[in-house]
C-alpha cells in the first residue's frame, strides 16, 4: 500500500514538474505600469508564449544563469533617474519595449504599439 502511494506521489510530482517547465502555468496577468504620461498595459503571456520572446530578451539579468532562476521586475535595478551606467526606468522601458516594436515594424512583422499614445493611456477625467 505504501509503495503505491509513494509511486503516485512521485508520478504527480513528475507531471507537475513537466507542466511548470512547459509553461502551462505561465502568467496571464496584465500588468499596468503607472507613469506620469499615462498608464502602460503589458500582458506577459502575449510576449512570452504568443510572440515566443526569450525571457532573457527583457529580463537581461538572467543571462548566464541556470534555467528556473526567478526573474526580477525592472524597478529592482532601474530607478526613476539614470544612475551611473544603470538606465532610469523610462530609458530602460523605451530601450527595450519601444525599440523591439520599432524593429519588428521595420522588418514587416506583426508588432505591438510603438507610438506614445498607442502605449500610454491617459486616465479619463
Amino acid at each position: 500500500m505504501k509503495k503505491g502511494l509513494i509511486s503516485i506521489g512521485i508520478l504527480a510530482g513528475f507531471i507537475l514538474s513537466l507542466l511548470l517547465v512547459s509553461g502551462a502555468f505561465a502568467q496571464e496577468k496584465e500588468y499596468t505600469f503607472k507613469v506620469g504620461y499615462g498608464d502602460v498595459k503589458f500582458t506577459h503571456q502575449k510576449h512570452a508564449e504568443t510572440a515566443k520572446i526569450a525571457c532573457e530578451k527583457c529580463h537581461h539579468e538572467l543571462k548566464g544563469k541556470k534555467p528556473g532562476t526567478a526573474a526580477q521586475g525592472c524597478k529592482k535595478c532601474h530607478k526613476a533617474k539614470t544612475e551611473g551606467k544603470v538606465l532610469g526606468t523610462k530609458e530602460a522601458y523605451h530601450g527595450s519595449c519601444k525599440t523591439c516594436h520599432d524593429d519588428l515594424k521595420k522588418a514587416g512583422k506583426p508588432t505591438g504599439p510603438a507610438g506614445c499614445t498607442q502605449c500610454h493611456v491617459k486616465a479619463k477625467k
